[in-house]
């Protein structure tokens, strides 16, 4: 496909409707089709009066052959999916669901109906791109129920998207399925230009109220790629209350809200809402409803190779049940009959999140002691929005001045206006801590109460001439952050945030993400900084010191493999909820002692595993 996407790259063909032409063209020669009637595909067929089309359609056709691509409606539906434009696809988010996950939620949701039944169920999907859900919904009826396209089409098949181009494709891709069957006449569709988060206005499309089924790949979106309007629109939601939420989350309301009673949902999503802060509404929702739910949970396995995005299988029938049913299939492989947990609902909380991986293990350890989050506080990094500006390991040194070596300019910064900083995410690498610590200028000064004050630019210029020469020399680069919206920070070289510029005594550092067991550094040093990585704080020691030896437990590890968001390469995020919930056994001052003071970690580990037995 990368081949044809090359070709009209290079040859500038960017026009949605010269590319539908070009595909269908090529689509009809390849399958040999004869097209009388449908007027939607006569119209795009290239005939002989355009020598350039005629020229680009020969050139796409033999690079199909060269490279031994079949043009199918699979084929077709990826060549589609494939040229919508990044900045459209990081808007909208769509992605192309491959055909084997459309399948596995279509034959769960639709296995078992009797012919009858199938024929007079409508199916909706809210978010269809270019149709592949649709699409195969209509294979699977036809094949079942010897219905003709035509009146599935007219009766079954339902689909809305923001793009209108998007639509026309869809309505392409089921026009050439109803002529590859014999079926060469005009059909009537029910696939609508709208943006699904207005649903719930009076005026929209009175057609898309009430489904059987709705199936589907809800928009990945995360709240920094919103613009304005979609947040304002995300405020009307519950599900949307907490934290900055994706674009999925609504939809998934939606979804259920115009399934009929007994209706079913079939979606292949992000895993995200089941621990992250922003999925709470949606966990609530679910909760209230008590939804017979299931989920097929991919873990770190990635679906969509074109994208670095974990998902899950998620299915809902708008009926109610006293648990979840949830399966870990982080081997992707979906052969053979799923084994599902059950989970029932009155263990589990919708504000903690929910841990359902092994959840017995994982409630025993939650419910040990004291949640992570009240034994101690946490702190994520500085926050400058341009760390490369800021944060550099000098190459010399004099009395006065470090040197930092920037796209091989040497600059001078006086040491007055440096703090040392450490990136803790990089603790769990062989290096040592001290080899970790960089430096970082900082433009703050502290009143007597360690309150941060932006430095004044004429004290820059009078106080620090050398460092706010260089900062002159990357201000395009500063006033770039936020989108280029900074009329609210205090002087253009301020940080991006104000976060974690002052520090208790002592730090816990610990990384956000991992792939192996912890390496934590406890540090004694008020004005040592932290970027990238967290770190917990008191100014009690000796809690740091216990919290430190369950941080490096071979049972936290557990913990946060089984439920904390997962990456690719076995990495997983020690980020906020993902760890929070993590049960602290309260010690007594003899058991603090023997733990703190056992180095052997062995011993330790089987000192703390006793704890979470008793």
């Amino acid at each position: 496909m990368k081949r044809i996407f090359d070709y009209l790259k290079k040859n500038k063909i960017t026009d949605t409707s010269a590319i539908n032409r070009l595909f269908v063209s090529a689509f009809v020669i390849c399958n040999s089709l004869k097209i009388e009637h449908n007027s939607i595909l006569k119209g795009l067929i290239i005939n002989n009066d355009n020598i350039e089309e005629k020229k680009h359609l020969k050139n796409v056709i033999d690079k199909l052959y060269q490279y031994d691509i079949q043009l199918d409606f699979e084929a077709l539906i990826k060549l589609f999916e494939y040229v919508i434009s990044p900045s459209d696809r990081q808007i909208t988010g769509a992605i192309y669901t491959p055909a084997y996950i459309r399948n596995e939620v279509i034959n769960a949701c639709l296995k078992g109906l009797t012919k009858e039944r199938l024929s007079n169920s409508t199916i909706a999907d809210i978010s269809c791109g270019c149709g592949g859900f649709l699409i195969d919904s209509a294979i699977y009826m036809h094949k079942k129920t010897d219905k003709p396209y035509k009146e599935i089409f007219a009766n079954n098949i339902y689909g809305i998207d923001i793009e209108s181009y998007s639509v026309t494709r869809t309505k392409i891709i089921l026009s050439l399925l109803g002529v590859m069957n014999g079926e060469d006449i005009n059909f009537t569709f029910h696939i609508i230009k709208a943006d699904t988060l207005d649903y719930y206005k009076e005026e929209f499309n009175p057609e898309f109220k009430h489904f059987d089924f709705v199936f589907g790949n809800p928009p990945y979106v995360c709240s920094r790629n919103m613009d304005a309007t979609i947040k304002e629109k995300l405020i009307n939601y519950d599900v949307c209350k907490w934290g900055h939420p994706d674009l999925y989350i609504p939809f998934i309301k939606i979804a259920v809200d115009i399934l009929n009673e007994g209706g079913k949902l079939g979606y292949i999503t992000m895993n995200s809402f089941l621990n992250s802060a922003n999925g709470r509404g949606l966990r609530e929702f679910i909760m209230e409803n008590n939804y017979d739910v299931s989920i097929i949970d991919f873990r770190s396995h990635q679906i969509f190779t074109s994208r670095s995005t974990y998902t899950c299988l998620f299915y809902l029938v708008k009926d109610s049940s006293e648990c979840i049913k949830y399966a870990n299939k982080s081997d992707g492989q979906l052969d053979g009959k799923i084994q599902y947990e059950s989970i029932n609902y009155k263990d589990l909380d919708a504000k903690k999140g929910w841990s359902l991986n092994n959840n017995r293990l994982a409630t025993r350890i939650e419910s040990c002691g004291i949640p992570l989050r009240n034994f101690c506080q946490s702190r994520h990094g500085i926050a400058t929005l341009s760390n490369d500006t800021y944060i550099f390991k000098p190459v010399a040194e004099d009395l006065n001045y470090y040197t930092l070596s920037k796209n091989k300019v040497l600059y001078k910064i006086e040491k007055n206006i440096c703090r040392d900083v450490v990136n803790s995410n990089k603790l769990n690498s062989d290096a040592s801590f001290e080899s970790l610590v960089e430096k970082v200028i900082l433009p703050y000064n502290y009143d007597n109460i360690g309150k941060p004050t932006i430095i004044d630019e004429r004290d820059m210029v009078a106080c620090y001439p050398m460092a706010y020469a260089y900062l002159v020399k990357q201000r395009i680069f500063l006033e770039q952050r936020d989108k280029g919206h900074i009329e609210e920070y205090p002087a253009w070289y301020a940080f991006g945030r104000t976060q974690s510029l002052t520090m208790p005594r002592y730090k816990l550092f610990f990384p956000k993400i991992a792939n192996k067991s912890l390496k934590c550094v406890i540090v004694d040093d008020s004005k040592l900084m932290l970027y990238n990585g967290m770190a917990f704080v008191s100014d009690d020691i000796n809690k740091l010191n216990i919290l430190k030896c369950f941080l490096e437990s071979d049972i936290f590890w557990d913990y946060v493999t089984l439920n904390a968001k997962p990456y690719a390469s076995g990495y997983s995020s020690l980020n906020g909820a993902n760890i929070m919930n993590f049960g602290i056994p309260e010690l007594d001052t003899n058991e603090s002692n023997q733990l703190i003071m056992e180095h052997n970690l062995i011993k330790r580990n089987d000192m703390i595993k006793k704890l979470y037995m008793k």
